[in-house]
């Protein structure tokens, strides 16, 4: 997907290297959920 209010977490992490690797695993289930409540939104948007 190509825009500027979006990113997925790998583009995020990648795009923000001060991140650990030990902060990375904590706040990564976080994102990726946060990334499904989105698609699911769209998705009822779309319906």
């Amino acid at each position: 997907m190509n825009t500027d209010y979006y990113k997925t977490w790998e583009e995020y992490l990648a795009g923000h290297p001060e991140i650990d690797e030990q902060e990375a695993q904590v706040m990564a289930p976080k994102m990726q959920s946060y990334e499904d409540m989105m698609f699911s939104f769209i998705m009822f948007l779309c319906a």
